[in-house]
């Protein structure tokens, strides 16, 4: 919370009211109130439009444990991502599964909430494709990044396979969906 004169401090005894008909809140402590989009606007200091392709995202039922069921890979999907440098450590921090040979797919997660999943296919035309409808700008992989500590350096990457090899050779990587000029959201 923030004073009226902008002095930034943690409130010990929150308390709100929610209404999950219209989903908007108050909060008593700051009197602030918000609708849905406008709290992730604020949380997440984005757009009003990615606020709303977010509330869309998060309103989906797939979690980080839901798709821990499909992580497996097949031993053609292995002898790939072993070709492209990846380590065997590194597809299993990143969750990497394939549904079709020649295809590593990665997903993204925000909050433990499978957001979009990155098909990446060597060859392909286009190499990588997105769900339709996902955000662009999106970190991957973002929890594991924001786990990282402030004072290691992190490694920006032109994709997923280069994130991922990156990774395997030990550095702090991530990637941003969307190509080269998109920017984080």
């Amino acid at each position: 919370h923030v004073t009226p004169t902008g002095v930034e401090y943690y409130e010990s005894n929150p308390s709100a009211h929610i209404n999950t008909k219209t989903r908007m809140f108050h909060c008593k402590v700051c009197n602030q109130g918000h609708s849905e989009i406008s709290f992730i606007t604020k949380i997440f200091d984005t757009s009003y439009g990615n606020a709303t392709r977010l509330a869309k995202v998060f309103n989906n039922d797939e979690t980080l444990d839901q798709w821990k069921q499909y992580t497996t890979l097949s031993t053609d999907a292995m002898a790939l991502a072993e070709s492209l440098g990846i380590s065997k450590e590194v597809l299993e921090e990143l969750h990497v599964a394939n549904n079709v040979e020649g295809t590593l797919l990665f997903p993204v997660f925000m909050k433990d909430k499978l957001v979009d999943i990155r098909a990446y296919t060597p060859g392909g035309n286009p190499k990588i494709k997105s769900r339709p409808g996902a955000l662009q700008g999106e970190i991957i992989p973002l929890d594991l990044w924001q786990q990282t500590p402030l004072r290691k350096t992190t490694l920006i990457c032109a994709g997923e396979k280069d994130m991922a090899t990156t990774r395997s050779h030990g550095f702090n990587a991530i990637t941003i969906t969307g190509g080269e000029m998109a920017l984080p959201f």
